[in-house]
């Protein structure tokens, strides 16, 4: 593993930098990162696409001002203090959506302003959870790739998606026992990902 690659950096590296230096080689490589999973919460939130864009781009814009504030240490969980911006962002859109439909149609957001209302922190904490779970697999999953054959990849994802491997065998001709060997190798590479990526984005 390229130590010099900054896909490879530690995180905690990565927050400190952007942190005590706020440079924008840093700042974009945080996006890089951050940013799809900023945008997924806020799609799980029920959010349409251009309001999820819309409060991905407040979120970086509340992060690029406060993490010189966020105090990161071995105890603190990035993550928790992610949710935390990204639900009183879209709280703060919410509210603002509501008060126009009091001018407009009421209808068009009444969507936004249950959430606003109903959705508690544990709730999202709920749905961020599981997003960065999915989030992790398949960041992990795309890194590992190029390690593996287009076609060993191809039967993983179809094993993972619920195919048998017995019927997959016999779709492709291929013995089960091989189907099962190549399994084996891409989950033993995947936890091994799954986990480093963990440790660093946690």
């Amino acid at each position: 593993m390229n130590k010099d690659n900054p896909q490879h950096m530690t995180r905690a590296t990565l927050l400190e930098r952007v942190r005590l230096q706020h440079d924008e080689k840093s700042w974009e490589e945080f996006v890089f990162y951050y940013r799809h999973f900023i945008y997924i919460i806020a799609r799980r939130l029920n959010l349409r696409h251009h309001d999820a864009e819309e409060i991905t781009q407040a979120v970086l814009f509340k992060l690029w001002n406060k993490l010189p504030e966020f105090d990161y240490d071995k105890t603190s969980r990035f993550r928790s203090w992610l949710y935390l911006v990204t639900k009183n962002t879209v709280r703060d859109f919410c509210r603002k959506q509501s008060r126009k439909t009091e001018l407009q149609d009421q209808a068009s957001h009444s969507e936004l302003w249950d959430l606003g209302k109903q959705i508690s922190e544990h709730q999202i904490e709920e749905i961020a959870e599981k997003e960065w779970e999915n989030y992790i697999y398949n960041m992990a999953l795309e890194n590992i790739a190029p390690s593996f054959s287009e076609k060993i990849i191809s039967i993983f994802k179809r094993l993972a998606a619920g195919s048998l491997p017995k019927q997959l065998g016999e779709e492709l001709d291929i013995p089960a026992n091989t189907i099962a060997v190549y399994k084996k190798r891409v989950m033993t590479k995947l936890k091994d990902e799954v986990a480093r990526l963990k440790r660093e984005l946690s």
